[in-house]
């Protein structure tokens, strides 16, 4: 019987392990650092180089900025009026958006690596670049194609003689009355379609499809006044909401539509994903900001919370003087970074931070060339920014 009982604990206490193991629970205060970044340290910076030192430190640094966030994440849930099996929920669910950034980090980290080993066919004033985030000196370094054009090929002229035709009288065709047009969304399927579309790339977020009078969807959700972060496709013929302040629960940011259909996190989607949807950035389209470069390159000049390289590529991206991948890479991950810093804030965001992620957006965008996307996170920023109105001299 002895024998029995010890190997019936032993059983028991490898079963608790077990559990212990796969699914984390966390006493106070919680970490969940090596479920985060556990295992994730890329082997090329397993021995560090003085060439590769200071890309090393940042992705250390990044890494544990995403862990710590997590974990401030984790600490505000108790406080929270949810009961235990939605609390566990929400830990997972944290955990698991903390790693795929982390990941996304890494393969970042990777990618610059890669490409700094090799060398770009640019000017031969131009060093190669090893460091990436090195300073840049922007008076000099300029990237331009010089493809000389083929030369026009002219042809002969033909002459084509006129042919007289003498006129004909039909006789007058029975006019059919044009089909009624149907309503864009006869029913909730098409909504539900395009919120499945977008809800499924950020399934943290809360998501109202609502279709307007004129038949036109309006897409919105509650993060940052209504605001789209970047890495959302949208479909093309959505509506999105004007850069303005304004609060409120998700349905009311709809405001006046026919019907309309919500997400919430957590909440089911449909078995498979539908691949008729097409994305496009014409849903971002905004009336252009005047003198859009120039303004990006002042609002990043010594911002606090904001690299010295974004004011950089700012400045080259708007004068199109080029920019190599490698640095749009790396701005991608300083954008990444604090948009999941923005995000684990959510539903109550930083001020400050979401004006440095709608930077960055910018920054990237027209680092990569797309003015319309530059032009769409810019005029949220001028937006949320602009002074508010003074109530001096209101009538009491």
């Amino acid at each position: 019987m002895a024998i029995f009982g010890r190997n019936t604990a032993r059983q028991r206490l490898k079963r608790a392990t077990q559990r212990a193991l796969s699914a984390p629970t966390f006493d106070s205060p919680p970490d969940c650092t090596p479920w985060v970044i556990g295992g994730l340290w890329p082997p090329e910076l397993e021995a560090v180089t003085p060439a590769t030192a200071v890309v090393a430190e940042h992705l250390k640094n990044d890494l544990q900025r995403i862990a710590n966030s997590a974990n401030e994440r984790l600490r505000e849930l108790p406080h929270a009026d949810l009961p235990d099996f939605a609390r566990h929920a929400e830990e997972v669910r944290i955990i698991d958006v903390a790693r795929s950034y982390a990941l996304s980090r890494v393969e970042s980290t990777i990618r610059q690596l890669r490409s700094a080993e090799i060398e770009f066919d640019t000017d031969p004033a131009i060093p190669v670049v090893t460091e990436v985030e090195s300073a840049i000196d922007e008076d000099t370094i300029e990237i331009s194609h010089r493809d000389e054009a083929p030369a026009p090929i002219v042809a002969e002229p033909i002459v084509v003689e006129p042919i007289e035709i003498e006129p004909t009288v039909e006789p007058a065709a029975a006019v059919e009355p044009a089909p009624p047009v149907e309503p864009a969304y006869a029913d909730d399927r098409g909504l539900k379609r395009l919120l499945a579309f977008v809800a499924r790339q950020e399934s943290g977020l809360r998501w109202a499809v609502g279709e307007r009078e004129d038949g036109t969807a309006l897409l919105v959700t509650d993060l940052a006044h209504g605001w789209i972060p970047p890495g959302v496709a949208l479909p093309a013929d959505v509506a999105l909401l004007a850069p303005a302040r304004r609060g409120g629960r998700i349905s009311e940011l709809l405001g006046d539509v026919v019907r309309s259909v919500v997400y919430h996190p957590g909440d089911q989607f449909t078995a498979g994903r539908d691949e008729t949807t097409a994305a496009s950035p014409t849903a971002r389209q905004l009336s252009r900001v005047d003198d859009l470069g120039w303004k990006l390159a002042e609002a990043t000049h010594w911002r606090d919370g904001l690299p010295r390289m974004v004011h950089t590529l700012a400045k080259a991206g708007a004068a199109r003087t080029g920019v190599l991948d490698a640095e749009v890479d790396v701005l991608r991950v300083h954008s990444e970074t604090a948009r999941y810093q923005l995000m684990a804030q959510y539903p109550d965001v930083d001020a400050t931070l979401l004006s440095n992620c709608l930077l960055l957006a910018a920054t990237e965008a027209i680092a990569a060339g797309d003015e319309l996307s530059a032009n769409y996170h810019f005029s949220w920023f001028e937006a949320l920014n602009a002074p508010q109105p003074s109530l001096w001299g209101s009538a009491p």
